[in-house]
């Protein structure tokens, strides 16, 4: 486990958490969109995923065995950001977003160009096939840098919390 940290910014990374064949599989799950000149909303390019009960006890076993928190799926989803998408920074704190408090991503591929996660003070990520990564969504404003040549494939977990970090 890896953890980055620049003033009030923290994610932690976990490399090679996912094999490349598992995925190929779950990429392989999540429709190729591309560049077709404009961003579907979020809702479009988006899939409810939540009920992969070993993928979420892997992620809750190595995060508790790592930090001793324990996480409460709310709900899991596939998400591509297709070829000339980004996300400006933001954080997980709206109406609505209550019951989410931390944030998983599970990169995927790392075949495209682009599409760095950022926090606002300073942190960089390239993502890269298989890694994990946690964080505080409701506190840490992040994006997402625009995703260049070949769409950027995620599985983007969101916990509830009974601990904090």
């Amino acid at each position: 486990m890896q953890i980055l940290e620049k003033k009030k910014d923290k994610v932690f990374v976990f490399k090679n958490f996912l094999s490349k064949k598992l995925c190929n599989f779950y990429s392989n799950k999540i429709k190729d969109i591309g560049n077709i000149g404009f961003s579907l909303p979020f809702e479009d390019r988006t899939w409810e995923f939540t009920d992969n009960q070993k993928i979420t006890k892997k992620i809750t076993d190595t995060v508790y065995k790592h930090l001793k928190i324990k996480l409460d799926l709310h709900y899991a989803q596939f998400q591509n950001w297709h070829v000339g998408t980004n996300s400006e920074l933001h954080k997980h704190d709206y109406a609505g977003g209550e019951m989410t408090k931390y944030n998983s991503l599970i990169y995927l591929n790392d075949d495209f160009k682009g599409g760095e996660f950022f926090t606002r003070n300073g942190i960089k990520l390239k993502p890269q096939a298989g890694m994990l990564t946690l964080f505080d969504g409701s506190k840490v404003s992040h994006g997402l840098k625009k995703v260049k040549n070949k769409d950027r494939k995620t599985i983007i977990f969101w916990w509830a919390n009974r601990v904090t970090f």
